[in-house]
This record gives structure tokens, C-alpha cells and sequence, in this order.
């Protein structure tokens, strides 16, 4: 069965000749099935006129399709949380719901989709979240499935995966993982606990597949990332995914280059029944190793025992939060303010600057993490300095295309 992942479709109407052009590009390698990654609409997003625009475009590909939802399907800011409703929307338009479970030659694949996150826990508007419904459901076909292979499409990654994201931009604004800042923790247990996941494949990013980390392996599962063919490439490249899964229960990864000539290229092979090990262009760096950005560089770094958390300062002033547990940041707890020394009274993060100023945070606030406009964050100042001194770790980097990377 071959599928088609095509990602984020946000356009300008300037486009829309080219879009339908490079629809009939992934027809011609007679994809079986294809997965619309979500952000969809071009300029008519978060409409019932936008879902069908996009319906009538991905239907040129030629085969049936499952759209799901990305976070700009579902955003709102409180003042109009009333004025679109996405699951009615959907519901209108395609008559399914927005996650479902398929199984393409005994290999099970799980779609799940990004929904609006509750008014009384609003965040931002650009969170990922996913409901407990949803997570709940996602687990239980999984665990009942248990002899087949399973590969997971969500618009976004999980926590951990090492794929290149566009820094700070992301983690800044709390959307760079499935569920970050609500319960991103369940989805890494749900790899742990489940081997047979041995693929997640997600958008979102709108990066090109030519990087070290566009496809990445962590802890027996492979993170495949698909761009995007549309102007919000954030890097000039016009790529689609093309899967293959085999009989014998491989998966092979394709990178369809729109802008050469709709060249397929090969990039990864991936036993899907676990026996033998993944081969191609796949990235393997440790856990402890992360991008920072591809304009900064770490300056600092603190192991905090208790919390079992790090924190990263870099030469932009940010100071990053990074999860054992997660793998990953969890976000930034300051902006283009240089952190001096770090303590921990409790359950409370103080930050100590250079001027002597200090501002302390709960660490188990979810406000904890600062985004310049939509997030209020939970913050305090502080006048006297008392609790532990974290104690500073060394720490190496390493540079390559994506960017800095820091290694502790």
C-alpha cells in the first residue's frame, strides 16, 4: 500500500493554480491512500468553505484520503471562542470523525487529531492539545491491536523526537509537541509501553526532508517528518511524503521533491516487525543531545536533582526548561534577559540576574513558561534570594545544518 502524507496546505490564493498542479505530482506515483496532515484552507482556514476548498484539491491526487485536524484548524483566542465551531465544521464536511484507525496490509495505522483545548485551560491559541477521549481511544486500539505493527500520523511530533524544528519559534510558543504543556508525559509512556509502535510520522514543522534530523530514530521507534509543498515552507523546499508499506511488513520512506521535477527520492527503510534494524538517512543522537537554534548557542548550563530537569542559558538570553522525563524542552522561562545563577526554595525556580534582580516560578505551573503576547505568565519578584544553588554541569556543542546543538 502506498500512501501520500501531505502536510500543513496553507496557501495565498496566488497559489491555488500550483497547488492543483502539484496535487496531479503525487498522482502520478498512484498513492493508494493519503493522510492531509492538517492547517488547512489557505486564506478561508477555520471554515466550512476552506475544508471544502481543501477536499476539492487533495481529491485530485486520485485516491481516498483522511484529513486531520492541525492546530490553526482549531485555534481560538477567548474573545471568539463561540464564532467557529471545527468539530461541527468536519463533521459537515467529510460526515467521519477527525481520528480514526485504518490496517494497510496487517500494518495498523493510528490518525489522530488536534483539538481545541478547553476555555477554563486556555494557554495560547496555537497549542497542540489532544483530550483525554481521544488519547483514551487511541490507547485502547493500540493495546487491542497489539499483533499487528503500528505506525501513529499526527500533525505534530511527540516529545522527544529529535526532529528539526524552527528555534525558539516553536518551543516558545508551547506547539512543539503533541499535548505540550497538558499531559505530553502519556504520550511517551504510550511508545514505551506499546513496542509495536515503530513509526510516528508528523507535519507541522514546515521543513525539507534534507536534513540529518528529518527522520530520526528514538528508543526502537522512527520519527518521520513530512514538509509541506505551499508558501509557508520555512525553508524554501516543496516536499510530500511518499510511504510504501510492504507486504513483508517494511516501510519504505520516499521524499517527493516538488520543485525537481516531482523526483521520488529514497530515504529510509523501516522493519516494521522489529527484527532488524532501521536503515537510511536516519539521525540516532542521544537523548541529552538538542537543538538550540540555528542563531544561538548555549552559554550555561544547571541540573536540578529534585525536579530531574536542566536548564539551558544561551547567548539571546533564553533560558530553557529541558525534561528528563520528556526529553525535551519544555519551554522558555525567560527572554533576551541573561540568567546569572539559579536557585530552588521548594517547588519554586529563582532566577538571579546579573543586576541582582531575581523572579522565581512555580515549577509545576502550567503559566510557568513566558511567550512574549499570548501567555500570561505566572511570575514573582523577588527580594531576598534563599533555597539551594543549582549546581552548573558542563556541557559540549555541536554545529551542523539545522543548527547549534548542545550535548550534556
Amino acid at each position: 500500500m502506498r500512501l501520500a502524507i501531505i502536510g500543513d496546505l496553507q496557501y495565498w490564493k496566488a497559489e491555488v493554480e500550483n497547488l492543483g498542479f502539484k496535487m496531479k505530482q503525487i498522482k502520478k506515483f498512484k498513492p493508494g491512500f493519503s493522510f492531509v496532515m492538517g492547517d488547512v484552507g489557505g486564506s478561508r482556514m477555520r471554515s466550512e468553505e476552506g475544508l471544502l476548498e481543501t477536499k476539492e484539491y487533495v481529491s485530485m491526487v486520485g485516491c481516498p484520503f483522511h484529513l486531520i485536524y492541525g492546530n490553526h484548524d482549531v485555534e481560538y483566542w477567548l474573545e471568539n471562542v463561540n464564532k467557529y465551531d471545527p468539530e461541527a465544521t468536519y463533521r459537515k464536511v467529510f460526515s467521519e470523525c477527525t481520528y480514526k484507525s485504518y490496517v494497510f496490509n496487517g500494518v495498523l495505522v493510528v490518525s489522530l487529531s488536534i483539538e481545541r483545548q478547553p476555555v477554563e485551560d486556555f494557554m495560547t491559541p496555537y497549542t497542540v492539545y489532544v483530550s483525554d477521549e481521544q488519547y483514551e481511544w487511541a490507547r485502547k486500539v493500540i493495546e487491542d491491536n497489539r499483533d499487528k505493527p503500528c505506525i501513529i500520523i499526527a500533525h505534530a511530533p511527540v516529545a522527544g523526537s529529535g526532529l528539526r524544528c524552527d528555534r525558539p519559534m516553536h518551543n516558545a510558543a508551547l506547539d512543539t509537541y503533541l499535548d505540550q504543556t497538558f499531559k505530553a508525559e502519556r504520550w511517551v509512556e504510550l511508545l514505551h509501553d506499546n513496542p509495536q509502535i515503530r513509526a510516528w510520522v508528523s507535519a507541522h514543522f514546515h521543513m525539507g526532508h534534507d536534513y540529518d534530523t528529518a527522520i530520526t530514530e528514538r528508543a526502537g521507534v522512527v520519527h518521520i517528518s513530512c514538509g509541506v509543498m505551499t508558501c509557508c515552507t520555512r525553508d524554501e523546499r516543496a516536499h510530500t511524503r511518499i510511504l510504501d508499506i510492504t507486504d513483508d511488513k517494511r516501510l519504505l520512506v520516499y521524499t517527493l521533491d516538488h520543485n525537481n521535477d516531482a523526483e521520488l527520492i529514497y530515504d529510509a527503510e523501516i522493519d516494521l516487525t522489529g527484527k532488524k534494524e532501521s536503515k537510511g538517512k536516519i539521525s540516532r543522537h542521544g537523548k541529552h543531545e538538542i537543538l538550540i537554534g540555528t542563531d544561538d548557542s548555549p552559554t550555561k548550563a544547571w541540573y536540578d536533582e529534585l525536579h530531574d530537569r536542566y536548564f539551558v542559558a544561551t547567548e539571546k538570553g533564553m533560558l530553557w526548561e529541558y525534561s528528563e522525563k520528556l526529553s525535551d524542552f519544555c519551554g522558555a522561562l525567560s527572554y533576551e534577559r541573561t540568567v546569572d545563577e539559579l536557585y530552588v526554595d521548594g517547588d519554586r525556580l529563582i532566577m538571579k540576574y546579573p543586576d541582582k534582580a531575581a523572579i522565581s516560578v512555580d515549577l509545576y505551573s502550567r503559566h510557568r513558561w513566558q511567550y512574549k503576547e499570548s501567555l500570561k505568565q505566572d511570575i514573582n519578584s523577588e527580594t531576598d534570594i534563599c533555597g539551594i544553588a543549582l549546581p552548573r554541569i558542563g556541557f559540549t556543542i555541536r554545529d551542523s545544518k539545522e543548527g547549534v546543538y548542545i550535548l550534556f
